[in-house]
């Protein structure tokens, strides 16, 4: 089952006007979670939620600590009753649901996010969402974060064709705010400076020039791969 039109239940609905959500968006490899991490250690009001999923722990990945890991069959149990806030599309194979439990109505709520499920997200009725979007400095950089990774060939593709779907993303979506990860501390200031913030997004040209044209040096590079 992949729940691609999952409705959550009217209980569960009722929990989100009370949610203050940050979505962080972005290319594998950008570094979202670096920078909520670091943010959320500053500031004790900002909640990173804890994502369920059915793949295996990772090295180094423990339960109920780094995600909820669940068996398939029980996701997708609770999903078919609606007891999620939102199923992921399953892009990258494995199933990610967030539950109601997970989010919090005091202080904000903070996750990753990947593009594809930006639209289930903004359909829901949060107290205020706003999304923030991370980029590697410099294609360079970014290959090589990517490759320093443990990924098989067949996770790297998978994650290089969403990283397509998320640089598309942040070119053709108005109301995002972008941090440009080169500098690790300028850019968790920049991050906690907007999360923090009651501000709108503000206007920054040479993001979106960055986000072009690593999208541009991506799909030539996958062609290479191929």
């Amino acid at each position: 089952m992949e729940f691609a039109d999952y409705q959550a239940s009217p209980e569960v609905l009722r929990r989100l006007p009370r949610v203050d959500f940050v979505a962080v968006i972005g290319p594998t490899a950008a570094g979202k979670t670096t920078l909520i991490d670091a943010v959320g250690r500053r500031n004790t009001a900002v909640h990173t939620i804890m994502v369920t999923t059915s793949r295996p722990p990772r090295s180094g990945e423990q339960n109920e600590i780094d995600f909820h890991f669940r068996a398939l069959e029980e996701m997708q149990e609770r999903a078919a009753r609606g007891e999620y806030v939102q199923v992921a599309p399953r892009v990258l194979g494995p199933m990610y649901a967030t539950a109601p439990e997970d989010y919090v109505t005091e202080g904000l709520s903070i996750m990753p996010v990947i593009a594809d499920a930006m639209p289930s997200f903004l359909a829901l009725p949060f107290k205020r969402l706003r999304q923030l979007f991370v980029l590697p400095p410099d294609w360079e950089s970014w290959w090589n974060r990517i490759q320093s990774r443990d990924f098989t060939p067949e996770q790297i593709a998978k994650r290089l064709d969403e990283a397509k779907t998320s640089l598309a993303y942040a070119l053709r979506t108005s109301g995002l705010q972008f941090v440009i990860n080169g500098q690790l501390n300028c850019a968790i200031d920049e991050a906690e400076a907007y999360i923090l913030s009651d501000k709108a997004a503000a206007p920054i040209p040479e993001a979106h020039a960055l986000a072009a044209e690593l999208l541009t040096r991506l799909k030539n590079e996958q062609k290479l791969i191929k």
